[in-house]
C-alpha cells in the first residue's frame, strides 16, 4: 500500500465569520481584501501543517479572479487555482466565529515506496506527477473555530475530497482519495501571523468507482 503525500497552499479563508451555534454575537466579519488581505499566505504542508510562505510570481488574488468573466476562465485552469492572499499583519480570531471559504491547492505531490539498495530495503517519498485534471483542488472549506490561548479549527463543510492520480517516475500510477475530511487541527499560537502553524487528524471517506 502506497502512501501519497501532497504539498499544499492554503489560500487561506476569505471571512472570519461568527458562527450559527454561537450563544454570543460576535457581529464580526472580517473580509479578505479589508482584514485578511495583509495575514500573509498560509501553506499546507504533510499531515496538515500550516505556514506562512512568500507568495509566487503567478499569485493570483480573490478581486482579480472576481473581476473575470466565465468566458475568461474557462480552459485557463484558474478555477482550479486559489486566490492567494499577499502581505502580513496579525488576526486574532475569537471563539465562536467561524472560518469559510477556505481553499487548499497542491502544490507538489509524493509517493512513499520501498527502495531496495545493497540487499535492504528502505522507505522514501518519490516526487510524482499529478495525473488528474485540473479538479483537484478543495474549496469553500469552513468550519468553527476555537481560541483559548490555542486556535483550533474544525473542519464542517465544503468540497472537501478529491479522487486523484499521480504518476511515479517509472510509470506507475497511484490514485487516491485528496481530503480534509473531518480535520481538526491545533495552532501554535493564539494569532493567525507569519510563521503560524497548525496541524491534526481527518478522515478518508470510502470511495470505490471503476474510474478511480
Amino acid at each position: 500500500m502506497k502512501l501519497a503525500l501532497a504539498t499544499l497552499f492554503v489560500a487561506s479563508a476569505s471571512a472570519f465569520a461568527p458562527a450559527s451555534t454561537s450563544s454570543r454575537s460576535t457581529g464580526l466579519q472580517m473580509s479578505l481584501k479589508d482584514d485578511m488581505a495583509n495575514v500573509g499566505k498560509v501553506a499546507l504542508a504533510g499531515a496538515i501543517a500550516f505556514g506562512v510562505a512568500a507568495a509566487p510570481a503567478q499569485a493570483i488574488t480573490k478581486s482579480e479572479i472576481n473581476e473575470l468573466s466565465y468566458l475568461q476562465v474557462k480552459g485557463t485552469g484558474l478555477a482550479n487555482r486559489c486566490a492567494e492572499v499577499i502581505g502580513e499583519d496579525t488576526i486574532k480570531p475569537k471563539t465562536g466565529q467561524k472560518l469559510v471559504e477556505m481553499c487548499i491547492e497542491p502544490k507538489a505531490w509524493a509517493v512513499e515506496e520501498e527502495i531496495g539498495k545493497g540487499g535492504k530495503t528502505e522507505k522514501k517519498f518519490v516526487n510524482s506527477k499529478v495525473m488528474t485534471r485540473q479538479t483537484y483542488t478543495l474549496e469553500a472549506i469552513e468550519g468553527p473555530i476555537k481560541n483559548d490561548g490555542v486556535i483550533i479549527f474544525t473542519e464542517k463543510e465544503g468540497i472537501d475530497y478529491a479522487a486523484t492520480t499521480v504518476q511515479l517516475p517509472g510509470g506507475e500510477r497511484v490514485p487516491f482519495l485528496f481530503t480534509v475530511k473531518d480535520l481538526v487541527c491545533k495552532g501554535n499560537g493564539d494569532s493567525f501571523k507569519p510563521g503560524f502553524q497548525m496541524g491534526g487528524d481527518f478522515n478518508t471517506p470510502s470511495y470505490r468507482s471503476g474510474l478511480f
